[in-house]
């Protein structure tokens, strides 16, 4: 896990040498511009390509059939396609919801029959009011002096009509109001939207041939763009030029070479402590899941630390302490493998893959740690009651054990920062708080131990003494080495006002508690549905479809509970607690200017 170092690049050249090497420069791909233009308070350009263009591409991309791509430009108008497609997404879109109407319409008079309703002149001002009265209530209306008929009846309701001048007063139940069109003509209708409905989605997939063409024209939109912005943000008058940026260490060969090839002034530059660099992350294969969890939130500074690799394992930790299941975890590995395919055809796909790989994993062994199989604890004597390790019952020792996961994932944000401050007097600060979490720790275990534990409950203490005096002491970043007594008295205040954060530690630590909430949440619902199905199957005749659908809806709700908690939740107590204590500063991302059409 890296964030990959940077150098700032100049580069210098005659006038009329500038469009051609800012063309070679997006072609290089390596370059994050600066902007160092006296223009700027103006605002950069904007693409042209207009958002019913990329309206019309998102459309054509989730057609569920796709034509063979279109490679030759010679019959593609981008401005045809592009209104044809939305004509259809939007005739779409009109007609799905007239056929939603329609089939509501439907449902509402199949009971009823197919009829014509009468002129109010055939009907000498009578009128007819429609009722669905539940069954065993019909009784009601026959003391009624109204003219009525039931229509039709089903196993729970009545379906009657009323013929009266005015709507009758005192009745049981309000009375329906149903379409004016007969039966016969709204399902005539449905079949015509359905047809069309038909022909549009053809319509659609033979404009799919044109989406790799779309694409090119975005992309080539974007570039050109991406090149007045670089026009913009560089330096010239009418003889001379120049463009800066940051490029990556390893990249430094290709700008000299670059340079040279150009007959252009070169400078490359460290970063120095005015710099502000943006930030490039660079991780493993394996773990690199945990990037986009941490870009998610945020970006870290570029002098900070990429925690993109210890994200990775502790978002798969939390989401297997909320999930707590083996069996569950057995159910996730299913659907990740069904999905396995489609999630490799991006690299942010096969990322993430990774890092389904490593929370369904997780959520395994975890569950067979604390024995949980669908809510169900292994028999005695079998080889897995053998592996549980972790009695799931025991509430004190799950709050313990989620209080103990808080306490050293904070402390691990500490010890990062003071790596990162280890040339400073302030990393002792860091250290500090690491010392006040464990001492904290190990100060609580030995108090609530039976019976106390008083090596647990001195070491604590003297943690906790020792990281309180490192706070206060190191936590300024004025100058230690001086020998003027107000520095001193302002770093101590400094120091003083830092002990703030003990609250502030303490929330975040109790925080982590909703690990054995929502855990213990996600084995009771199972436990609770497991039951149901037993008191379902037990009834004769339909009892084992009743089962069924039980553990078919109950475990899978529990199942879509548990993995939206799990990410919220493990996102949560990553990017809010674990980022702030362990990122103090946040960057902005690395933005290479490059060609996006190919």
């Amino acid at each position: 896990m890296a964030i990959v170092r940077l150098s700032k690049v100049t580069l210098c050249g005659t006038a009329n040498q500038r469009d051609r090497v800012l063309d070679g420069l997006q072609d290089l791909g390596c370059l994050h511009l600066v902007d160092i233009s006296e223009q700027a308070s103006e605002p950069l350009p904007k693409s042209n390509v207009s958002s019913e263009t990329h309206q019309a591409l998102k459309y054509l991309r989730s057609c569920p059939v796709r034509r063979r791509p279109m490679r030759d430009r010679s019959e593609f108008r981008l401005t045809e396609v592009v209104q044809e497609t939305l004509c259809i997404e939007r005739r779409q879109e009109q007609l799905m919801q007239q056929r939603d109407e329609l089939a509501a319409a439907i449902k509402g008079l199949e009971p009823w029959g197919n009829f014509q309703y009468p002129l109010p002149s055939e009907l000498l001002d009578w009128r007819l009011w429609f009722y669905v009265l539940p069954s065993h209530r019909l009784r009601e209306i026959a003391a009624r002096d109204e003219i009525w008929q039931v229509v039709s009846r089903d196993h729970q309701n009545v379906y009657l009509v009323v013929v009266s001048v005015a709507e009758p007063q005192g009745m049981p139940i309000s009375r329906v109001d149903l379409d004016h069109r007969p039966l016969a003509d709204l399902r005539r209708e449905l079949e015509h939207v359905d047809s069309e409905l038909d022909e549009l989605h053809w319509q659609r997939v033979a404009l799919t041939r044109w989406i790799q063409l779309l694409k090119s024209s975005i992309a080539q939109a974007d570039d050109q763009t991406a090149w007045q912005i670089a026009v913009r943000r560089s330096l010239g008058d009418r003889s001379l030029f120049a463009v800066q940026g940051w490029v990556p260490v390893r990249a430094e060969q290709q700008m000299r070479s670059f340079a040279q090839q150009h007959d252009l002034a070169l400078m490359l530059a460290r970063p120095d402590k005015h710099d502000k660099p943006p930030t490039l992350l660079e991780n493993p294969p394996l773990t690199s899941g945990g990037q986009d969890a941490v870009t998610f939130f945020t970006i870290p500074a570029y002098n900070a630390w990429d925690p993109s690799s210890i994200v990775f394992f502790s978002f798969s930790l939390f989401f297997a302490m909320i999930m707590a299941d083996a069996g569950y975890a057995l159910l996730l590995g299913v659907l990740l493998l069904l999905a396995w395919g489609r999630l490799g055809v991006s690299a942010a796909g096969q990322r993430i893959r990774k890092l389904a790989v490593s929370m369904v994993l997780m959520s395994l062994l975890y569950g067979v740690l604390i024995g949980s199989y669908f809510g169900r604890l292994p028999a005695a004597g079998t080889w897995p009651e053998s592996l549980m390790v972790i009695d799931a019952t025991d509430t004190d020792l799950m709050m313990r054990i989620s209080i103990m996961v808080g306490v050293l994932h904070l402390v691990l944000a500490n010890l990062a920062v003071a790596w990162q401050l280890r040339w400073s007097v302030m990393m002792l600060a860091s250290l500090g708080w690491a010392a006040v979490l464990l001492g904290g720790l190990a100060f609580g275990l030995g108090k609530t131990s039976l019976p106390e534990n008083g090596f647990l409950i001195q070491s604590g203490m003297g943690m906790l003494w020792g990281g309180t005096i490192s706070v206060v002491l190191f936590s300024s970043s004025r100058s230690l080495w001086t020998w003027r007594p107000s520095a001193h008295f302002w770093r101590l205040l400094e120091g003083l006002k830092a002990l703030v954060n003990v609250s502030r530690a303490f929330g975040d630590v109790l925080s982590y508690l909703r690990l054995f909430a929502l855990g213990l949440a996600t084995a009771q619902l199972a436990a609770a549905f497991n039951e149901l199905t037993a008191k379902a199957g037990s009834h004769a005749g339909t009892g084992g479809l009743l089962a069924v659908l039980v553990v078919l809806f109950g475990h899978g709700l529990n199942l879509s509970l548990g993995v939206m908690s799990g990410v919220v939740h493990g996102l949560r107590l990553n990017c809010i607690e674990f980022f702030g204590w362990g990122l103090p500063e946040e960057g902005y991302p690395f933005q290479p200017f490059c060609r996006k059409a190919k």
